[in-house]
């Protein structure tokens, strides 16, 4: 069905850039009858915090607080990139919980993505982290974006993303998980980064596994900004010292870690 939206306009916001992600987010409260209009309410106040929209048990409807096209101030760095929307309700909560006394508000969630999805051409397919934070198109949830996307763990575990993306019409698939490729290749150079052995042969071999593992990287033998970044991000996420230097340790995991 059609949502509703009510306008209720939060000042916290920042412009957009290409919108490529679908975040969906829990309040961690405000779970009252009109949980959505309180946060919404809340997210007019100068508190450095926003949604492009809330939703409760209320079916049908969604406040709506920051315009689609701008960046709503709770996911970090991917702000510019994404649409988000807060649900009432907590990331500690039960499949079951959310499916029996939720169900309502999980439908407003699936019509919203299903909005979203046709009116910015982003795919209804459930992403994985590293696509998320790699430069994929599709749907996360905040826990997802790790440390760069503010380090939340919502919409929590139990979250029921099968559901939710069947209603939307899209897919709850992500890339399977894997235990990586078996021993990674030898490495020729002591380690490669940006002014380091940055078109080296290895550099190359290294793009190449980090696209196949998910990551949007470009496969050009040239180690740049954007292999710094996907670096960095590959070795927040595995626990490894962030230097964006590609070295025995990070060179090996790239083949052996699991894709996450």
């Amino acid at each position: 069905m059609a949502l509703t939206r009510v306008w209720t306009p939060s000042p916290n916001y920042s412009g957009g850039g290409k919108k490529r992600l679908i975040v969906v987010h829990t309040m961690e409260g405000f779970t009252g009858s009109n949980g959505a209009y309180d946060c919404a309410k809340y997210f007019q106040g100068n508190v450095g915090a926003s949604s492009q929209v809330c939703v409760d048990n209320n079916r049908g409807k969604c406040w709506e607080c920051v315009a689609r096209g701008n960046g709503a101030w709770t996911q970090c760095n991917f702000n510019s990139v994404s649409v988000s929307i807060e649900q009432s309700g907590y990331a500690s909560w039960s499949r079951d919980k959310w499916l029996k006394e939720r169900e309502p508000q999980l439908r407003n969630v699936a019509d919203w993505i299903a909005e979203e999805a046709k009116k910015l051409g982003i795919p209804i397919k459930r992403l994985n982290s590293s696509q998320a934070q790699g430069g994929s198109a599709g749907v996360c949830g905040h826990q997802d974006l790790g440390s760069t996307g503010c380090g939340h763990s919502d919409p929590g575990p139990n979250w029921p993303w099968d559901k939710v993306l069947e209603w939307a019409g899209g897919s709850s698939s992500t890339a399977p998980p894997s235990s990586g490729g078996g021993s990674a290749p030898p490495l020729h150079v002591d380690y490669f980064g940006k002014s380091h052995n940055s078109t080296h042969a290895d550099v190359r071999t290294w793009q190449d596994k980090m696209r196949s593992r998910g990551w949007s990287i470009s496969v050009d033998q040239i180690y740049g900004s954007q292999s710094e970044q996907v670096c960095r991000q590959f070795q927040s996420e595995k626990g490894l010292a962030v230097d964006g230097l590609v070295g025995q340790q990070t060179w090996n995991m790239t083949w052996t870690a699991p894709v996450t």
